[in-house]
């Protein structure tokens, strides 16, 4: 499916959720490369080490030192908490998008790593790794569907645990103050808290309603990489508290 050529061809740096692995950009990833561009999915190591958020920043820092030009920096769910670390201070960090995400602002002490305690969904390997059961993906209940091909790579890819210090590691810096950012948020999103949800319309000012829920990477492709393809656009969110 192509858009037409943007005139400034880019790389993108798509980073995954929480649970997640790169094959969930596959579908966005495929319209981004039919349209001219390099796209850059690193893997996050807190799925198969002992990493947290920082070392998850630090990998999708990586990737975008390794981008020949501007880069569009994407993250969805969770990846937009790393990608609002990882693009801090770096000059190939063009634009930040967030996916079913709203932007954290800094936090340098350790943060509450409660939030899913106690989740009958949540499935606990130890007293620090944690994943929620893959039958929660595929389960066709409170109209959560997804398209034949989404459904295979998650019941052939289950979704993998990740270390607490994920939701624990202080957030050192917040890259969205002072670059251009996008929100795209699912009007159906019922895992996007409502405070966060009042926050981001108050705060950001290219925010995207989208006819959608959480998962808009796997049912709103065209959507999310239109967006990506954009230019800079909106300004930086520079005049909001940038820290808690």
């Amino acid at each position: 499916m192509e858009f037409g050529q943007p005139k400034h061809p880019r790389d993108a740096v798509l980073v995954h959720g929480m649970w997640g692995n790169p094959g969930d950009w596959q579908w966005v990833g495929q319209i981004l490369e039919a349209n001219g561009f390099k796209v850059l999915t690193p893997d996050l190591p807190s799925h198969r080490s002992d990493a947290g958020l920082l070392e998850d920043a630090q990998e999708v820092k990586s990737a975008i030192r390794s981008c020949q030009g501007p880069a569009v920096v994407a993250g969805w769910s969770y990846g937009g908490d790393v990608i609002g670390i990882a693009a801090a201070g770096e000059e190939n960090a063009a634009r930040l998008v967030y996916v079913s995400s709203v932007p954290q602002p800094a936090q340098r002490s350790a943060r509450d790593g409660s939030l899913f305690d106690g989740n009958p969904v949540i499935v606990w390997e130890d007293g620090d790794r944690f994943v929620l059961d893959n039958r929660w993906w595929v389960y066709e209940e409170k109209g959560r569907t997804f398209p034949p091909d989404v459904r295979r790579h998650i019941e052939s890819l289950p979704r993998r645990s990740v270390t607490r210090r994920t939701l624990t590691d202080p957030i050192p810096v917040a890259a969205w103050a002072s670059l251009p950012v996008t929100v795209l948020l699912g009007i159906r999103d019922e895992l996007t808290g409502a405070e966060k949800r009042s926050w981001a319309h108050g705060n950001i000012a290219d925010l995207r309603d989208i006819d959608d829920d959480h998962f808009l990477i796997f049912n709103s492709p065209e959507v999310v990489a239109r967006v990506i393809m954009e230019g800079p656009g909106a300004a930086p969110a520079g005049n909001l508290p940038t820290e808690l």
